[in-house]
């Protein structure tokens, strides 16, 4: 394959990467809510419950877990990985259409 063949196609997949990387849409916007934990509440029963409220694209029960631990490490950085209790208070962010 020549340099320029390269090239070309290097462009192309360069072009492509960064349509979808910057594309933001302005109608989607980040909520932000406090969930206070039940009795026999779960990170994923938690999950499950705002992956409904997701109306902007589609995103994985795993996301949202995950995103959970990561944004309540104030609360979670101690525990066993997924321990929560009844009464903490959980920030829970999930994308909504405008």
């Amino acid at each position: 394959m020549t340099n320029f063949k390269r090239l070309i196609i290097g462009t192309a997949l360069l072009v492509t990467v960064v349509s979808y990387g910057s594309g933001s849409d302005p109608s989607g916007v980040l909520i932000s809510e406090t969930y206070t934990v039940r009795t026999g509440d779960t990170l994923w029963t938690i999950s499950e419950q705002y992956i409904q409220k997701n109306t902007y694209g589609p995103r994985d029960i795993r996301e949202f877990y995950h995103g959970i631990i990561e944004i309540n490490q104030d609360v979670l950085a101690s525990r066993e990985p997924g321990e929560i209790h009844p009464g903490d208070k959980l920030t829970v962010n999930y994308w909504a259409k405008e």
